[in-house]
């Protein structure tokens, strides 16, 4: 499980910040909400999140990764970030 204040899920806005907010019922007791999503490239989320500074993977099926779940959590730098190099070129 992976555990992150809620003040860090709002700094870059995106699906994550609406979850947190308190719009959104939390359907568990303490306040966690379950996303079912591959832990594997979630760590690469929360460094974003946390510092705004994205670690992209130079090989081409692990940007793809990340920037399939940064449109997922709809954030705008890590899709910039994550986005091939030859389309951030253009």
């Amino acid at each position: 499980p992976f555990h992150i204040r809620t003040g860090v899920l709002h700094r870059h806005g995106g699906m994550l910040a609406t979850l947190a907010s308190e719009d959104f019922p939390s359907t568990s007791q303490g306040g966690y909400v379950f996303i079912d999503r591959d832990p594997k490239w979630f760590p690469t989320v929360l460094h974003f999140l946390r510092t705004g500074a994205a670690q992209v993977p130079v090989d081409t099926e692990g940007r793809a990764a990340v920037l399939r779940e940064a449109r997922y959590y709809s954030l705008e730098g890590l899709c910039r970030a994550a986005r091939p190099l030859r389309e951030r070129m253009v």
